[in-house]
C-alpha cells in the first residue's frame, strides 16, 4: 500500500472557471431538499395541532344549566376551561407529539437557512469580501449546527463566542444567520416542550354534572284526595274518618300502616332538623328512579313542641301502687295505672285543647286554629325504659311499684311546605302554617281513630331509656307525635307531580384549561410559521449556483475536499459524486485513517489499495 496525504487550497478564479464550466450541469435536490425540510416543518405540528382541536371541540360539552332558578346544581364550573367528553390521558397523549418532534425540527430550520447562509459565502467569495467569510473553526462550528441542529452544537457556539474573547475573529453575516436561527428554532423547540408540559399538569379528568328536563310526569309531590278538600271541624266523616255504630274507623288503612310502617313506595315520612327546629314532613322513599333526579315538590309537615309539667300536675301523695292521679293547672285531669288487666305494662294518656289557654278540651267536633294544643301523660316500667340519670329530674316521678311518670304540654303546627331535593339532600325547605282544613285532618286523625297509640306509647317507653333529662323526654316524644300523626294523616294524601323536576347525569370529562392549550397551539404554529418563511427564503436563496455551495457545506463536502483530491471540484449532480468510490473501484479506493507524524503530532493518512 502506497501512503498518501493530500492537501490543496485553490485560487478564486480556478473555483470561478469550474463554475463556469459547468454548463449545463448542476449540482440537483435543491428542491426535494427544501420541500422535505419545509413538510417536515410544517405538516406534522399542522395535523397534530388540528387533530387535538378537532377532538377537544367534536368532543366538547357544554355545561348544562337548569331552567329553574330552584334546582340549579351547585358546580365548580369555570369560565377559562374547556370540557371533553374524552379521556384527558388521549388528549395529553396527542399533545405529547408536538413535543416528541419539535427539537426534529429544529435541524430542518437550519437545512432550510443553509440556501441563505450558502448564497451570502458565495457571494462574500465572489465579490472578495473576507471579512463576511467564516474561519475554518466558524465554519466547524455551522457544520455542527448543520449536521445536528442541538444544543450542544449551541453551546459549542457560546464557548467560542464568549471563550474566546480577545482572540476570535468577527462573525461574518453567514454565521451571525445560522446561529439566530439556531436559537430561535431552540427557543420554540424548547416552548412546545414548556406548554407540553404546562398541558399535561393541568389537564385533568373529572366528574361533570349534567342536567335535562323531564318531560315524563313524576309524583314527588302530595296533594289531597278530593272527599278531603274542605273537612271544617276534627270530626267530619267521608276524608280520614268513617264513623261506625260503636267506633271510628279510619279510611285508606293499608295506605297510613305502610307509611308509619316505612313500607310505602310512595310516602315516608322523614325528619329534617332545620336550625333549632326539627320538622316532619311527608316525603319520598329511596327509589332507583329519583337516584338521579332533582326536584321541587309540595307536601305538608308538622312541628312538635313540648314541655314538661309533671310537677305541675301529679302530687305525690296521689301516687298509690300502680296508679295515680293526675290534675293539671289546665284542663287535663283523671286517673292512670298500670295494674294487672290494663292493655299494656305502659301506659298513656292524651288529652286535646281548643285553643293556647288550655282551658277547654271539648274538641271533638270543633274547627280548630293552627298549631293545636294537647297535653300528654305516660307511665313507663322501669324494666322497660328507664335512666338512672333522671332519678332526681323533679319534672320524672314514679310509681310505687316502679314505672316513671311525665306529663307533657305540647303544641303542634301543622305547615304547608315546598322543598327542593337536589343530588339527595334538601337545599331549600320552606314552610307556611296550613290552614284549618289540614289542621282538623291532622288532629281529628289521630284523635278519633288512635291508630298511632300503640307506637306513641312504645316512644314514651323510649324517650324514658335514651334520654339524660324531662326535657330530653319530651323532644323525643315531640318528634314520635309528629311522625305517628303525620303517618297517621296520610289517609288524605295522593302523590303528585313535582312542581319541577330534572334529571341529573354525571360523567368523566375532560378538563382542558384553555391558556397551556393555546400556549401549546402558539408554539406549535410558531414552528409552521417559522417553517414557511424559512422555506421562502431557502427558495428565493437557491437559485443560480446557491446549491453547489449549499452541498459542500456538509460533512460530505468538507470529506470530500479533504481527501478526494480535485475531483471534489467537479461538477456534479449529486454529492456522492465527489466521491471515488461511487464509480466502484472494488478494493482499489483510497482508505483513510490518523497516523501520527514526524513532529508527534496527528493527522489524517490516506492509504490506496494495491
Amino acid at each position: 500500500m502506497d501512503k498518501t496525504t493530500y492537501h490543496s487550497v485553490h485560487e478564486h478564479s480556478s473555483s470561478s472557471n469550474q463554475g463556469s464550466s459547468a454548463g449545463a450541469s448542476r449540482m440537483r435536490g435543491r428542491t426535494g431538499d427544501i420541500l422535505f425540510a419545509f413538510s417536515l416543518m410544517t405538516i406534522p405540528m399542522s395535523i397534530f395541532s388540528a387533530l387535538l382541536l378537532g377532538l377537544i371541540f367534536y368532543f366538547k360539552v357544554t355545561p348544562s344549566e337548569s331552567g329553574s332558578t330552584d334546582l340549579q346544581v351547585d358546580l365548580p364550573i369555570q369560565g377559562n376551561v374547556i370540557y371533553v367528553d374524552i379521556s384527558a390521558t388521549t388528549l395529553t397523549t396527542v399533545a405529547s407529539w408536538s413535543s416528541t418532534i419539535a427539537p426534529i425540527l429544529v435541524g430542518c430550520a437550519i437545512t432550510l437557512i443553509s440556501y441563505p447562509v450558502a448564497k451570502q459565502i458565495l457571494r462574500a467569495g465572489q465579490t472578495r469580501r473576507t471579512d463576511r467569510l467564516p474561519t475554518p473553526f466558524q465554519l466547524s462550528l455551522m457544520l455542527k449546527m448543520v449536521t445536528s441542529g442541538s444544543p450542544q452544537a449551541l453551546w459549542n457556539w457560546w464557548q467560542y463566542f464568549w471563550g474566546w474573547r480577545g482572540k476570535k475573529e468577527t462573525q461574518g453575516k453567514p454565521m451571525r444567520l445560522m446561529t439566530s436561527i439556531l436559537i430561535i428554532g431552540l427557543a420554540l423547540s424548547t416552548l412546545v416542550f414548556a406548554a407540553d408540559t404546562w398541558f399535561h399538569f393541568t389537564t385533568k379528568t373529572i366528574n361533570l354534572t349534567q342536567v335535562y328536563p323531564i318531560t315524563t310526569s313524576l309524583n314527588t309531590s302530595v296533594g289531597l284526595i278530593p272527599d278531603c278538600y274542605h273537612v271544617n271541624e276534627t270530626f267530619q266523616g267521608g276524608c280520614t274518618l268513617n264513623p261506625g255504630g260503636s267506633t271510628t274507623f279510619l279510611m285508606q288503612g293499608p295506605q297510613t300502616q305502610s307509611v308509619i310502617a316505612n313500607l310505602s313506595t310512595t310516602m315516608r315520612v322523614n325528619t329534617l332538623a332545620s336550625e333549632k327546629d326539627v320538622f316532619t314532613y311527608v316525603g319520598n322513599p329511596p327509589k332507583a328512579a329519583l337516584q338521579n333526579v332533582d326536584y321541587k315538590s309540595h307536601t305538608w309537615g308538622l312541628k312538635t313542641e313540648c314541655a314538661p309539667v309533671t310537677s305541675q300536675c301529679v302530687d305525690e301523695a296521689s301516687i298509690s301502687g300502680t296508679s295515680l292521679r293526675y290534675k293539671c293547672p289546665f284542663a287535663m285531669e283523671g286517673s292512670i295505672s298500670t295494674e294487672a288487666g290494663t292493655a299494656f305494662q305502659n301506659q298513656y294518656r292524651m288529652t286535646y285543647f281548643e285553643d293556647s289557654t288550655a282551658s277547654s278540651n271539648s274538641t271533638s267536633s270543633v274547627d280548630l286554629t293552627n298549631p293545636y294544643f294537647f297535653g300528654a301523660i305516660s307511665l313507663v316500667n322501669q324494666n322497660i325504659g328507664h335512666n338512672p340519670a333522671m332519678m332526681d329530674d323533679p319534672e320524672i316521678t314514679s310509681t310505687t311499684h316502679g314505672a316513671d311518670v311525665f306529663v307533657l304540654f305540647c303544641n303542634t303546627t301543622v305547615y304547608d311546605v315546598e322543598y327542593t331535593s337536589i343530588n339527595g339532600s334538601i337545599t331549600e325547605f320552606n314552610a307556611t302554617p296550613a290552614n284549618s282544613t289540614l289542621t282538623n285532618i291532622v288532629q281529628g286523625t289521630q284523635q278519633h281513630t288512635k291508630v298511632g297509640d300503640p307506637t306513641l306509647i312504645q316512644d314514651a317507653a323510649i324517650a324514658a331509656l335514651v334520654s339524660s333529662d324531662s326535657q330530653g323526654v319530651a323532644d323525643y316524644f315531640a318528634m314520635s307525635y309528629s311522625q305517628v300523626a303525620l303517618g297517621i294523616a296520610s289517609a288524605a294524601f295522593t302523590p303528585q307531580a313535582a312542581i319541577q323536576a330534572q334529571r341529573r347525569e354525571t360523567m368523566l370529562v375532560a378538563k382542558v384549561p384553555i391558556a397551556p392549550l393555546a400556549c401549546l397551539l402558539i408554539a406549535n404554529l410558531s414552528l409552521v410559521l417559522l417553517g414557511i418563511v424559512l422555506m421562502i427564503i431557502a427558495a428565493v436563496a437557491a437559485r443560480g449556483e446557491t446549491r453547489e455551495v449549499q452541498a459542500r457545506l456538509s460533512v460530505a463536502g468538507l470529506v470530500a475536499a479533504q481527501f478526494e483530491g480535485r475531483r471534489a471540484e467537479r461538477v456534479v449532480e449529486k454529492v456522492e459524486d465527489l466521491f471515488e468510490e461511487k464509480e466502484g473501484v472494488s478494493g482499489s479506493g483510497p482508505r483513510v485513517g490518523v497516523v501520527r507524524n514526524v513532529s508527534g503530532g496527528w493527522g489524517f493518512g490516506v492509504w490506496r489499495g494495491d
